[in-house]
């Protein structure tokens, strides 16, 4: 596995990140928190609690990342303010190193009952990180739907011919399984078939997937290994959202999927539930009695619990 160079573009990046985190975490922890503002070498944001106020200030540097607190250090909040960056977002000079240029794979809909499964990669390099800081691209997760749709269109009308989507609606889904019986084999010709796509138009040397399977990073690389050409430089590994690229495609393939339950309720006048909870079960069951197991043969995964336990 090569060397990757950590850029002052890169650091800034992953500043961008870790102030989006550190928000989002703080305001979790009932802090009023402003909007983040970006300066010369840092990027900075108000927090409010009570009657205390202070000022974060992440800065990136040649050195790493570094995060630092202004305000009245005797308050009580600001002792409380400091544990939790100082304990929970803790940061090693030694920052991730995210290579210049690569493809970034991710998926959304593994876990639903109802719905695709939506694999997209997508060919990141540094010239489009002032883009993508302003459209806001980080972990899809981290969005709400609106923002995700919004990001999306934004990304299909200025970057379309930077990535590859392989979209296995349900009965397509369900064919698949039935063969494989192993939803990771889905997955890994997914991917494979996305990224292959992708490197006939990008020879890039860095492959970099989100980790979703539960097995040593050996054992998960070595399932890539005849669909991945092994001159490729293969990341794979969990929480890969956190790198632009990966966190761009994690946004359209969760669009995407969105945009199977938009469609379908306009053709069926339906809301279809996400995830795969009991009141999804109960959802699926009410429709089976109506329209029938044929039916939903096109909305669901055939080999989830949930439908079992409607037909057990």
């Amino acid at each position: 596995m090569k060397v990757l160079i950590l850029t002052q573009r890169t650091i800034q990046q992953k500043a961008k990140i870790t102030s989006d985190n550190l928000r989002e975490n703080l305001k979790k922890l009932n802090f009023l928190v402003s909007d983040l503002s970006l300066k010369q070498y840092n990027y900075e944001f108000d927090v409010i609690r009570e009657k205390f106020k202070a000022k974060i200030l992440v800065y990136f540097g040649k050195k790493g990342i570094k995060t630092f607190i202004q305000g009245n250090n005797n308050s009580r909040v600001f002792k409380e303010l400091e544990s939790i960056i100082n304990g929970t977002f803790h940061f090693e000079e030694a920052e991730l190193v995210e290579p210049a240029k690569y493809i970034g794979s991710d998926e959304s809909g593994k876990g639903d009952f109802f719905g695709p499964l939506v694999v997209c990669a997508f060919a990141y390099d540094t010239s489009l990180m002032e883009n993508f800081l302003k459209l806001n691209i980080k972990d899809s997760k981290q969005l709400t739907d609106t923002e995700i749709i919004k990001i999306y269109e934004k990304l299909m009308e200025n970057f379309s011919d930077r990535f590859e989507i392989v979209e296995i609606h349900p009965r397509k889904y369900n064919e698949l399984y039935e063969k494989v019986k192993n939803l990771n084999k889905i997955l890994v010709w997914a991917h494979s078939k996305a990224i292959s796509n992708l490197l006939q138009r990008f020879d890039y040397k860095n492959v970099i997937i989100d980790k979703f399977v539960h097995r040593t990073k050996e054992a998960a690389e070595k399932a890539f290994v005849n669909k991945i050409l092994s001159e490729k430089n293969l990341i794979l590994e969990e929480k890969a959202e956190r790198y632009m690229g990966v966190a761009a495609a994690s946004i359209i393939a969760r669009a995407r999927f969105l945009k199977w339950f938009e469609k379908r309720k306009n053709e069926l006048g339906e809301v279809f539930p996400l995830g795969a909870s009991n009141f999804v079960t109960t959802k699926a069951q009410e429709l089976q009695t109506q329209k029938g197991i044929e039916f939903m043969n096109d909305l669901v995964k055939l080999h989830f619990k949930n439908f079992k336990e409607i037909n057990k």
